[in-house]
């Protein structure tokens, strides 16, 4: 079973790796919003900042806004398969529903974690100019893990399984509004999800990383129980929450394939 899931996940991850789209998507936004920081942004912290707080105020700055285009680019990966009718020859294939899905979704995920990983990096080289210090590079790989990583991995499932329901396009733009919504959003304004123990911003890991508060991690709101004070308990409990809260989409996904392939 372990190389059948390995075998699907390699496919996934060159198929995923190769779309023009997702290099695009994650340079152009990585780019708009490192170039519109405000002058409280990570470009503009004084030398001598610790290389974790750089670093992770990089990762907190592209967690902003570029899972948006993760979320928009693997939105039709599951969809294309039924499209094109690979999903029937999948079928047949001596693999379970449930490998196939897990092998999919891993190899999405890191396919799509890789751009991502290589923006942090490149930043860390730019920061390392400035600031020669070369710890930058490995706080680059923790701030991506812990910061970036855990809300790819949760916008994935849900962009993977959801369209198979909603349509690919009516789920990018309910997507984006959840975005700006339950990330975004001051709870002061109108109740959201914004600086919980489940936004997939990695706003508590950032957080914990920095030593300070970051954007609006534990802020306070509806329901208090999930805004608990910022610190290295509470940024595990996010992470491990982000992964458990993946697990449902993926589980139906293998009946939602089912019921849409044909016989």
């Amino acid at each position: 079973m372990r190389s059948r899931l390995a075998a699907v996940c390699r496919y996934e991850f060159r198929m995923q790796i190769r779309k023009r789209s997702l290099w695009l998507s994650t340079a152009g936004l990585a780019a708009v919003i490192a170039l519109a920081q405000g002058d409280r942004g990570p470009r503009h912290l004084p030398d001598g900042t610790a290389a974790a707080h750089v670093m992770a105020g990089w990762a907190l700055l592209f967690s902003m806004i570029v899972p948006i285009g993760f979320g928009m680019v693997l939105a039709d990966r599951l969809v294309r398969d039924q499209r094109l009718g690979a999903a029937s020859l999948l079928r047949g294939l001596p693999t379970r529903q449930g490998t196939l899905v897990a092998g999919k979704y891993l190899g999405a995920v890191a396919a799509t974690a890789l751009p991502g990983l290589l923006a942090m990096l490149v930043t860390a080289a730019g920061e390392f100019v400035n600031r020669g210090d070369a710890s930058l590079f490995a706080w680059a790989v923790v701030a991506f893990a812990l910061v970036l990583l855990p809300g790819l991995a949760f916008v994935a499932a849900f962009a993977l399984v959801c369209p198979l329901v909603l349509t690919a396009p009516l789920f990018r733009a309910l997507f984006v509004g959840y975005w700006f919504w339950g990330n975004m959003l001051a709870p002061n304004y109108l109740p959201s999800l914004t600086g919980t123990l489940v936004t997939p911003i990695g706003d508590y890991a950032a957080s914990w990383l920095m030593g300070e508060r970051a954007l609006y991690a534990g802020a306070p709101g509806w329901p208090a129980f999930l805004r608990p004070e910022p610190g290295m308990t509470p940024a595990l409990i996010s992470i491990a929450s982000l992964a458990l809260l993946a697990l449902p989409p993926l589980v139906l996904a293998g009946p939602l394939l089912t019921r849409r392939t044909p016989s």
